[in-house]
């Protein structure tokens, strides 16, 4: 009998919030662009060969009107549709203080609440004014304002939908369609990760990521997260800026010519500007094969050191990056390797085995010039959906 239920988390559309840089929430003022409602498309689409039981999703219009493409363009290819349900615990973060302020001012204007929310967001804290008529009718209104940690409360949030929904759902796939915070709360709450590592899971319009849950006790692994080339991206638009550090990871292992010509179609296009590899023929054949199909001249180096990924997280992690260009590397190492560097940049144990790498794929580290933290851009990137 098979027990494992499957989770593909899929952010809404472009909104026009989205498009005009404005922070939403949870507020429900925001709707898709045409760009939103056909990129949903897109996604249905692309989902539209996998057997899904049920779909969920956010009360709100940004994420109703995304699953409603996303249902259409699968019934192209479909006789029917999944059953559909809404759940309040797939709203987005709740920042009632900023929704409807561009991202410009609050950085500019809000500075220190800005980097409070950027660098330590589970201290992060906003006050939401509220009336208060306890007294009765005749008495005066006053304002009060509770305090709120926005952050804590959508992982709370997330533990509650997973606990709902987990029990009834054994050896089926479940569609969710929610926003990108919470999907960044669904899945540290899946896999452990802590609330202070929240920034560091990127979530782009209509990105796929993919859960799966084993056993009773709902032990969780991270198939895939933030996949976008079934929109004709190449490799996922850099949400932090176009500046800083971006490694493209790509273990050892995928040395068989099929992988080899996958990730090579993938990065075909995007300049690299040196290639590292650790020690082992694998490695150092793969790579030199990878280069080959770059676009410019790219230099090749073979690390020795032991654990080389987690060593070069360390020393870079932290450190500001006064740079006002984008350098692009690619890495070749061991998936065993990689995946503790993408732990370590994840806050959890180096051993951990929740993320699962797998050959063949591309995982993105990004290092932006504008934080002193790591980016997980996307992880197992590859040329199809399954």
């Amino acid at each position: 009998m098979n027990n494992t239920t499957r989770v593909i988390l899929v952010r809404h559309g472009q909104s026009i919030y989205n498009q005009q840089g404005l922070y939403q929430g949870c507020c429900d003022d925001s709707f898709l662009t045409e760009k939103g409602r056909l990129t949903a498309y897109q996604t249905g689409l692309s989902l539209s060969t996998i057997p899904i039981d049920f779909v969920y999703s956010s009360p709100l219009q940004r994420a109703r009107e995304t699953t409603s493409e996303i249902l259409s363009a699968i019934a192209t290819i479909a006789d029917s549709h999944p059953e559909l349900h809404i759940h309040e615990n797939l709203k987005e973060i709740d920042l009632p203080a900023w929704n409807g302020l561009s991202f410009k001012y609050v950085r500019e204007h809000l500075a220190e609440d800005y980097r409070c929310w950027r660098e330590r967001p589970h201290e992060f804290q906003m006050s939401a004014e509220t009336e208060d008529n306890s007294s009765g009718s005749n008495s005066v209104t006053t304002l009060v304002k509770p305090q709120n940690f926005p952050v804590q409360n959508l992982y709370r949030q997330a533990q509650n939908f997973w606990a709902d929904i987990l029990p009834k759902y054994a050896g089926k796939t479940i569609l969710i369609v929610t926003h990108g915070g919470t999907i960044k709360a669904l899945i540290s709450t899946a896999i452990g990760m802590k609330c202070q590592d929240f920034h560091t899971l990127q979530q782009s319009n209509c990105g796929i990521s993919i859960l799966s849950f084993v056993g009773a006790e709902y032990q969780a692994e991270l198939e895939a997260m933030n996949l976008t080339n079934h929109l004709g991206e190449i490799l996922p638009k850099l949400k932090e800026g176009k500046q800083g550090l971006r490694l493209l990871l790509v273990p050892a292992d995928s040395e068989k010519d099929v992988y080899i010509d996958s990730i090579a179609r993938i990065i075909e296009k995007s300049p690299l500007n040196f290639c590292l590899n650790s020690e082992g023929a694998n490695s150092a054949q793969m790579a030199e094969k990878l280069i080959r199909s770059c676009s410019q001249p790219t230099v090749q180096l073979s690390i020795s050191t032991e654990k080389f990924m987690q060593t070069w997280h360390q020393t870079i992690s932290g450190r500001s990056r006064e740079t006002s260009s984008l350098c692009t590397g690619l890495v070749v190492a061991e998936i065993g390797e990689i995946q503790g560097a993408l732990n370590q940049v994840l806050g959890l144990p180096i051993q951990q085995e929740s993320l699962k790498v797998q050959p063949g794929t591309i995982n993105i580290l990004h290092y932006p010039a504008s934080a002193k933290y790591p980016v997980l851009q996307a992880m197992n990137l590859s040329g199809q959906i399954s």
